[in-house]
């Protein structure tokens, strides 16, 4: 699929945006960079490679607003797993696309592929156009009007709001956030222990939430007496939110895009992590080396990781093979905690 949708961009003369977000990983676009192409990507490893690709590439939480309206000709987006995402990238494409402009959604069987494009067409006043190629589709909407009606329901994507409330103050979240509508509950069980695994902290200690999300388990952990708390995620609109809530909870920490920590350079004596195993539709065990190895480069001499994981995930296996202590210090029918040091 993503070679033929990237087969399709390069024979575009007229101004392209591609639309990237974790369900396009590894894609090739130094294939690209000599095509008129602008990449949109809510993702922080996907914006690193389309830089070093040689792309114009912007990343943000999907904020089209810095482009003009009817600027692009075509407009290419293989839809993500949230559907408040896909009905905002529609709304938005219709006023990005120029008079004549094409917008090209793509996506495999399972995805609802069809029905975003069934929806982008009641929306465009027009006819979607739909190609089928195996598990693959492509549905192809052009603009042919200027009017449009019935905006798709997104959620109120743009918009922080509050979701959960923490010591009588409010978290803020969004779609787009795993898990952004409630406490996730392996992160959950992984805050009832913390007072057995913090039982001990040094003096000035030191904390990372790696793959913060909206920032939960640091908001937690502030109690515990931190002198430093900070927070990284791939996607920026955890970042946003994770920074309104550390402004919310007065929280004098720092929040820091990275891929899986990629950018973080400090050291620390905690570090607590609930990591994805999803790369979009699919599971992907690569995250786990990822998110393991960069604890391994960031902890202090002495200093402790805490990961939950679901109870099929092989961390303790995996984290064995580079650290020298692990243990499941608890399990329920769901979940595991590993310590490791």
């Amino acid at each position: 699929m993503t070679n033929q949708l990237f087969n399709e961009l390069r024979q575009n003369t007229g101004p392209t945006l591609l639309i990237a977000d974790e369900n396009l990983p590894d894609a090739p676009f130094a294939s690209l960079a000599s095509a008129n192409v602008t990449l949109l990507t809510n993702r922080y490893d996907i914006w690193q490679q389309a830089q070093a690709a040689g792309l114009n590439v912007h990343f943000n939480d999907f904020d089209t607003s810095i482009f003009p309206s009817g600027h692009f000709e075509k407009i290419a987006y293989r839809v993500s797993k949230e559907k408040p995402i896909v009905h905002h990238l529609i709304n938005s494409a219709f006023e990005l696309l120029a008079q004549g402009g094409e917008l090209i959604l793509s996506g495999e069987k399972n995805d609802g592929l069809k029905t975003y494009a069934k929806k982008a067409g009641s929306y465009f006043q027009t006819d979607s156009h739909i190609e089928k190629n195996g598990n693959n589709y492509t549905a192809y909407i052009r603009k042919d009007s200027d009017n449009c009606i019935d905006t798709l329901d997104d959620k109120n994507y743009r918009q922080l709001r509050p979701t959960i409330q923490l010591d009588d103050k409010n978290l803020f979240s969004k779609p787009g956030v795993f898990g952004w509508n409630k406490i996730d509950r392996g992160s959950a069980f992984l805050v009832e222990h913390l007072p057995q695994f913090l039982k001990h902290l040094p003096e000035n200690a030191s904390l990372l939430d790696l793959g913060c999300g909206y920032g939960y388990i640091a908001a937690c952990a502030i109690e515990y007496g931190f002198n430093r708390i900070v927070a990284t995620d791939n996607n920026a609109a955890a970042l946003t939110a994770c920074q309104r809530n550390f402004e919310e909870l007065n929280i004098s920490g720092e929040v820091i895009a990275g891929d899986a920590g990629s950018n973080i350079q400090e050291r620390f004596n905690i570090v607590l992590c609930n990591p994805p195993f999803h790369q979009g539709f699919a599971t992907d065990g690569r995250l786990t080396d990822k998110f393991l190895a960069t604890t391994k480069r960031v902890l202090r001499r002495g200093g402790k990781g805490l990961f939950v994981v679901n109870g099929f995930v092989p961390l303790p296996q995996k984290a064995a093979k580079i650290f020298d202590s692990v243990e499941v210090i608890a399990e329920n029918q769901s979940f595991k905690l590993v310590a490791i040091s």
